[in-house]
């Protein structure tokens, strides 16, 4: 089988999945997002990776298309229909979920199913906080729409503070999202793959004043049970589930004066190497076993 992963190259995470994939005889190869071309004329239409033939891999991971992910959208959702080529995430191609980069469709989704996030707000500027702060107790948090790995989140203590962080955001973020904060020791990642939880660890804050507890923020790891905390387990599930993404991070955290779980969010595009070496799952082959069954039907 040949594997092509979207937006990993010369990474640690890429390297992982090569060596679990060669040791069940594929070739997984990685490529930038700037790398795709699509020639077309009025009879043809021909996505390539600089001049490569797109149309010689098996299954295409969408691990990360940024600011390109529409034109990616666009070539994977032709090489499927013409050359039934697998995508994962194949919701990125799912015509029901045209809008699910935004917040809004997340929690449009997760409160159709009943699944707990703390209470949130979508705003686009920083003038339409005045008519949603009476809803919300300081200190409280505040985030771009479409961060990743603990970047661009805030937590704000005052109205003038909040203020002036999302005045700060409106340039750089198409929205951004104001919720409650959660009193805790630190998030839970859990670890899905073809929607079913593979494990978990609890990550904690280490430096002093930080709240968030994203290992690429300095937070540290360690191993989570779930099978004493099946609850967790049903969340993550019922999460990616719901969210149509393949291979998740699910971030959930644990209010520690009431012991009710939140969703944080579910994160498409997820770090494994931290995670296996606090945890000692071995992603990378439970990521290539589920490559095997899907391509397989």
């Amino acid at each position: 089988m040949k594997i092509l992963i979207v937006g990993l190259v010369k990474n640690n995470q890429l390297i992982r999945l090569q060596e679990e994939g060669e040791k069940r005889g594929h070739k997984v190869e990685g490529c930038y997002t700037n790398e795709l071309i699509i020639e077309t004329g009025s009879d043809f239409f021909n996505p390539t990776l600089r001049g490569k033939t797109l149309k010689n891999y098996d299954l295409i991971y969408l691990w990360s298309a940024g600011k390109r992910r529409w034109e990616w959208y666009t070539a994977c959702l032709f090489l499927n229909k013409t050359r039934k080529t697998k995508i994962v995430n194949y919701k990125a191609i799912d015509p029901s979920y045209n809008f699910y980069l935004t917040p809004a469709i997340d929690y449009l989704k997760q409160t159709e199913n009943s699944l707990p996030f703390p209470y949130s707000a979508v705003l686009f500027d920083s003038k339409s906080i005045n008519y949603v702060i009476n809803s919300f107790s300081f200190p409280l948090i505040i985030k771009v729409s479409e961060g990743r790995q603990g970047k661009g989140v805030f937590k704000a203590d005052n109205l003038e503070e909040l203020k002036t962080i999302a005045k700060d955001l409106e340039g750089v973020s198409p929205s951004f999202v104001i919720r409650e904060f959660i009193p805790n020791d630190g998030d839970i990642r859990v670890f899905t793959v073809g929607y079913k939880a593979i494990g978990a660890m609890k990550r904690i804050p280490t430096r002093e004043g930080e709240f968030r507890s994203n290992i690429s923020q300095g937070g540290r790891g360690e191993l989570f049970d779930l099978n004493l905390y099946p609850e967790i387990r049903n969340i993550a599930e019922r999460t990616s589930e719901v969210m149509k993404t393949e291979i998740a991070g699910v971030d959930i955290m644990i209010n520690k004066e009431t012991g009710k779980p939140y969703i944080l969010e579910i994160n498409p595009g997820p770090q494994f190497t931290g995670f296996e070496r606090y945890t000692g799952v071995n992603v990378a082959l439970e990521i290539i076993k589920y490559f095997e069954k899907i391509v397989k039907g």
